[in-house]
């Protein structure tokens, strides 16, 4: 047996290798937009894995990777077909929530110096949704062990989650929530594949 990764930042196809006998696939969704008002920062989008075998697979999967929220707007889901699927953030009025599954993002600050909430998906701190965007001057939320505002943390490709910009910054990659008035990170798809020799 042996193993290949793919990862997907924007939009494909995934084709099934010859041999695959199971994939896991590891999706983040897009951070949701601080508000354009400057009320509060964006939520986070979640940090969700599955397991599939081959034989529950189409030869072919569409993938959709969501795209941050532009100011005060909601991140993008991310997707593998119709297997499954991770929510982006919400977009800030009040500050704007994660997104609902059970490696949720942070929610953004609420207003003027409250910062993004932090996550930590205790006890394993690699595997937390991105960090909540800050409300005006705030600091945005860490996502496990990544700072606020940190892009493309070490081993982000399978599981550390960008953390939350501070007011008036964007999100970190992947799925980090914009602070005020700031866009959330994009998404990004994981695809695991488990192969005969």
């Amino acid at each position: 047996m042996h193993i290949s990764v793919s990862v997907y930042t924007a939009n494909d196809i995934w084709t099934q290798p010859a041999g695959c006998f199971g994939v896991d696939v590891i999706i983040r969704g897009a951070g949701g937009g601080g508000d354009a008002t400057g009320g509060g920062g964006g939520g986070a989008a979640v940090a969700s894995a599955k397991r599939i075998p081959a034989t529950a697979l189409t030869r072919t999967v569409v993938i959709t990777v969501g795209a941050g929220g532009s100011a005060g707007r909601d991140g993008g889901a991310s997707s593998f077909g119709t297997y499954y699927t991770a929510p982006g953030g919400s977009g800030a009025n009040n500050g704007g929530g994660g997104g609902l599954s059970y490696i949720r993002g942070g929610a953004g600050g609420s207003g003027s110096g409250t910062p993004g909430a932090s996550v930590t998906s205790a006890p394993i701190r690699l595997l937390a949704g991105g960090g909540g965007g800050g409300g005006p001057n705030a600091s945005g939320g860490a996502s496990g062990s990544v700072p606020a505002g940190v892009s493309n943390p070490p081993l982000w490709q399978a599981c550390q989650s960008g953390g939350g910009g501070a007011g008036g910054s964007a999100g970190g990659f992947p799925a980090g929530g914009g602070g005020s008035a700031a866009s959330g990170a994009n998404g990004c798809v994981t695809v695991i594949q488990y192969l005969f020799d």
